[in-house]
């Protein structure tokens, strides 16, 4: 449970002051409850200033050939207090099944928690996700998911996004890391369907000559609506694993339909 740490600082905090303070009746009823929130908000403050000062330690125009533990780490431990917080139940199919070795996985995209569940619903494997550069720009958060290797794409520059498709190609290639990214570019706001898919993220499988994980994603757009209201229900699902033989023989765009197809047969 990643709140736990937070809950035990929040209790021991409250006990040393109470004991301290030696209030007792309604006083200390109150103030007990008081303590205890309290001690939680400074140990969550405290843990984004340690967040904050090995940010500035990170320098973003330096290019990352490998994760650096520390800062992955903080990468996943703050997406679990996300879906912790966000009260986002994640449930997985099909992930049992994922091959070994490196490959890229490709998903439908429906809002920002699509990242976030299946962040954490392969926190133990190495993935890196790319992103929207406006991600990326975001104090602190930024750092972080540079030194854990993840990666922006501008859209709107296609030398740009060649640059990203190399670097993530380099990434899978050498072992380093598997690939996340979802050729939609962009969050489907309808909810329905599929957005036109973007084929150069499969030129990732086909250089690094890798299998695609089809993975599809249900209910997160409703994560916000529920908060903090009601818990959400996200459903992660692998339907189709496309062999690295497979990604060989067929062109981009082939490997993009099989996708496609995938994932509309599944609702999407």
């Amino acid at each position: 449970m990643v709140l736990l740490p937070f809950f035990i600082i929040g209790i021991v905090f409250d006990v040393a002051v109470c004991l301290a303070a030696r209030w007792s009746g309604w006083t200390l009823a109150i103030m007990a409850v008081l303590m205890f929130i309290a001690g939680i908000i400074a140990a969550i403050i405290l843990y984004f200033l340690i967040l904050s000062i090995a940010a500035l330690f990170v320098d973003k125009k330096k290019p990352q050939e490998k994760a650096v533990p520390f800062y992955r780490t903080g990468v996943l431990y703050t997406v679990g207090l996300l879906n912790a917080v966000f009260r986002v139940r994640i449930h997985t199919e099909g992930f049992e099944n994922l091959p070994e070795g490196r490959w890229l996985y490709v998903s439908n995209h429906r809002s920002a928690f699509d990242a976030i569940a299946a962040c954490w619903a392969m926190r133990k494997l190495d993935v890196a996700f790319i992103m929207k550069p406006s991600i990326m720009r975001i104090p602190v958060v930024g750092q972080f998911l540079h030194k854990a290797c993840f990666m922006d794409v501008d859209r709107e520059n296609d030398r740009e996004a060649l640059k990203t498709i190399i670097r993530a190609t380099q990434f899978v290639k050498k072992g380093e890391m598997s690939v996340a990214v979802y050729p939609e570019g962009t969050r489907n706001k309808e909810g329905k369907g599929l957005l036109p898919f973007r084929h150069g993220a499969f030129k990732i499988a086909q250089r690094a000559q890798v299998p695609v994980v089809v993975a599809t994603v249900k209910n997160s757009e409703n994560v916000v609506r529920n908060f903090p209201w009601r818990p959400t229900d996200i459903y992660l699902k692998v339907c189709r694993i496309i062999t690295a033989e497979e990604v060989a023989q067929l062109k981009t765009n082939e490997i993009s339909d099989e996708a496609r197809k995938c994932m509309m047969l599944e609702g999407c």
